[in-house]
């Protein structure tokens, strides 16, 4: 057996420890989802607890390995009984304390409660500084990642015969790769005139034709010419169809020339008006002034 263990897995198996943890934890929360709120959530100390055990009872009771290690081909070289005891003791008993005093309500308790409390808390607080110190120490020494670890002087050591660490880039070279392709799509999208494309595959089979002059009128009937809407800030642009003000406006932002869908009119930005009930009262009461003369000619 190899005494020499590489920083980076002794971490890794602290990591696939808690990783382990948390996936039997959300697993317990999916089997409990369908009971009544609340309910469960009471007892979420005692059921993280439990598990906590569950772990260590067919790991480290077991063997001499957690089973993060295991997965490293890793061991405790120097574990006891007393020692593995103790191990569960402070993995579950100060963490059980917090989970457990930070949803009870410690006004009905007394002085007592709201102390153990306090204490629990600068315990933690403690502990906390306590993981960062002892992470500087293991960055320089290279043994003992955990608090634990060095409390209970416990080291690790490889099983098999140490070989170099093979790294493999092919997930960050995909992940590069589809990256790149989010950054390209974000950039070249945008740039892409899809009014213009759109109008540009409609003129093969559709001819423009020339605008007609006769302003649209309005009634509770009439509809968007794009988007088959109530017309929202109704305006037209030279044909007898009316067009929500943002519709008509994004295709004249695209193109300075395009064709009205209803009728195949060429629409020119320059043409572009707001209608208003005033102008559409003049139109009529012009053509029926035109139409007068006629009858007076006649």
């Amino acid at each position: 057996m190899s005494p020499f263990v590489s920083r980076i897995n002794q971490i890794d198996a602290a990591q696939l420890d808690t990783e382990i943890y948390k996936v039997l934890r959300d697993k317990t929360k999916e089997i409990t989802k369908y009971c009544t709120p609340g309910k469960i959530d009471k007892w979420q100390a005692e059921v993280d607890a439990v598990l906590k055990f569950l772990i260590w009872k067919f790991s480290l009771q077991r063997g001499s390995s957690t089973f993060g290690q295991r997965l490293l081909n890793l061991h405790y070289v120097n574990i006891t009984q007393r020692k593995a005891i103790l191990y569960l003791i402070l993995s579950v008993v100060p963490q059980y304390l917090k989970d457990k005093l930070a949803h009870e309500n410690l006004s009905e308790r007394g002085a007592f409660a709201r102390a153990l409390k306090s204490l629990i808390d600068w315990m933690t607080n403690v502990i906390n500084l306590l993981e960062l110190v002892n992470l500087l120490l293991f960055l320089h020494r290279g043994v003992k990642p955990r608090v634990i670890e060095l409390l209970l002087g416990l080291s690790s050591q490889s099983i098999t015969t140490h070989r170099p660490r093979i790294i493999g880039y092919s997930y960050m070279a995909r992940e590069l790769l589809w990256h790149g392709l989010m950054e390209l799509f974000t950039i070249g999208i945008p740039m892409i005139n899809f009014h213009y494309l759109r109008h540009v595959v409609m003129r093969l089979w559709r001819r423009p034709k020339p605008s007609t002059g006769l302003l649209p009128v309005m009634n509770a009937a009439t509809k968007c010419a794009y988007c088959f809407e109530d017309p929202i800030l109704p305006s037209h642009a030279g044909c007898e169809h009316l067009f929500c003000y943002y519709c008509l406006q994004a295709h004249f932002t695209a193109m300075n020339v395009f064709q009205c869908p209803s009728c195949n009119a060429e629409l020119h930005a320059g043409d572009m008006k707001r209608y208003t009930i005033a102008s559409a009262s003049w139109s009529d009461d012009e053509e029926s002034d035109d139409s007068f003369e006629k009858v007076d000619d006649g």
